[in-house]
């Protein structure tokens, strides 16, 4: 059992010894709209979603014309996630019907059922970033948090602060899915959680929470681990994918390789001069595969792609889940180099920076912490942002960690890190970024400046 999950243990038997703890109520089969949202896919283009409880897609209508949406996936059951290592498995319930349509060109807004979605800026100035946001049940990592509890679970109020920041854009840097266990008997604090990688658990750690801000403002999903196949894959095709039309599905094309983990890198536009590169790093972890094989050569055609696409912008921000030039936390604060298997496939492709010239930056979840570094080196700023309300641990000593060289040659000149769950929003300027870290209730940690690859704090 982790240092962190034994005395909310404790104090959850005794709270379960002073009063009942919550019973698990009954799954109900949902009706009506459920959420609606617009998200960057592939294209470029912009695309709204929605789950319903109905049996048919709803319709979009805007001034001047209306549209049926067309079915991405059906509610229906499949079996649990292959490979998976988690000990107590059911069947994955999907009760759910996924639905998209194209964003209308000529609409400055849609509605569907009672909700109303905005078309998405020209110029996307205002981003709010989070990740890592779920609530973790894990039997494995003898791991439960309190998902019942907002001090110990403060997704909820972090997606409140993001909603008052009136964001053109939110990104969220992967990693929406947490409850694959049951919560134990006895825990107050977490009791009556679904679990699992249904769609309740999905409503549960993500849409029902974020119900407001995603129809609040566009969105761009980037794939976390806990999204790949072997974990909550399916849900992710179904409802958050890039790849537009029928959902795909998580199949295996080969020794190491299933289909379903990978999403060809694809960019989303922010200004005429500045772009997101979207990169789909979920199934690698901190495993490379081997440099003969066919997961090798799949991972390095994407490199490859991902240096055409920074050829079209005069500034490239990469985002995806797994950081190579960051730090892993310790309980002591000793920094050390966060270790991930796309790292040498990124060291093969561009060596030395790792990353093609025109990527000036780079965003991140998977460690739960905010970081911001900037090299004294040729390498790009890197940002992590996986402070969303997932349950985290240690921290990383700012001072040792400037004399720390992440890998060969990067040199840092500023770090900034913090252990506080909140959120981070860039803001456009004519020099470049403005970067506000805050708390989940809204009060700023740190400020920094994005010039070029310059940071500055």
């Amino acid at each position: 059992m982790t240092a962190r999950a034994l005395p909310l243990l404790f104090a959850a038997l005794l709270a379960g010894c002073a009063a009942s703890p919550p019973q698990a109520v009954r799954p109900t089969t949902p009706t009506g709209l459920q959420q609606a949202w617009v998200q960057a896919v592939a294209g470029p283009a912009w695309a709204v979603r929605a789950l319903t409880g109905e049996a048919s897609c709803p319709t979009l209508r805007w001034a001047g014309g209306s549209a049926a949406m067309l079915e991405r996936s059906a509610p229906g059951e499949a079996p649990p996630p292959p490979g998976n290592k988690e000990a107590e498995h059911k069947p994955t319930s999907f009760t759910l019907r996924a639905c998209e349509a194209p964003w209308p060109t000529d609409a400055a807004s849609v509605q569907l059922g009672g909700v109303t979605l905005q078309a998405p800026a020209t110029e996307l100035r205002r981003i709010v970033v989070i990740g890592d946001t779920g609530c973790r049940l894990k039997a494995s990592d003898h791991d439960f948090q309190g998902c019942n509890d907002a001090s110990d679970w403060p997704f909820p109020r972090v997606l409140a602060r993001a909603l008052a920041l009136k964001p053109d854009l939110v990104i969220h840097v992967g990693d929406y899915h947490y409850r694959e266990s049951p919560c134990p008997s006895g825990m107050a604090v977490c009791a009556g959680s679904p679990w699992g990688y249904g769609d309740d658990a999905w409503q549960a750690d993500f849409f029902a929470p974020a119900k407001a801000l995603l129809a609040a403002a566009p969105w761009v999903f980037v794939r976390g681990n806990h999204e790949a196949c072997a974990r909550a894959g399916q849900g992710w095709l179904r409802y958050l994918d890039a790849e537009t039309g029928p959902a795909r599905a998580c199949s295996a094309a080969g020794p190491g390789v299933n289909d379903g983990d990978f999403t060809n890198p694809f960019v989303v536009p922010l200004s005429p001069r500045s772009q997101l590169i979207v990169f789909d790093s979920s199934e690698i972890g901190s495993r490379t595969p081997p440099r003969e094989s066919p997961a090798w050569a799949r991972w390095r055609q994407q490199l490859d792609r991902v240096a055409e696409l920074a050829e079209g912008s005069a500034q490239s921000l990469f985002v995806n889940h797994h950081p190579s030039l960051a730090f892993s936390p310790s309980l002591s604060g000793a920094p050390s180099t966060v270790r991930s298997g796309l790292t040498p496939l990124l060291q093969d492709a561009a060596p030395g920076r790792l990353f093609p010239p025109g990527v000036q930056a780079t965003i991140h979840g998977h460690i739960h912490m905010h970081q911001a570094l900037g090299f004294a080196s040729n390498h790009p700023i890197t940002l992590v942002v996986g402070n969303g309300g997932s349950a985290a641990s240690g921290h990383v000593n700012d001072a040792a960690a400037l004399a720390h060289e992440l890998l060969p040659g990067a040199r840092l000149e500023t770090v900034q890190t913090h252990t506080d769950s909140g959120l981070s929003l860039l803001t456009a300027t004519p020099q470049g970024w403005q970067l506000q870290a805050l708390d989940a209730l809204g009060q700023p940690l740190s400020s920094c400046r994005l010039a070029g690859q310059k940071l500055s704090c």
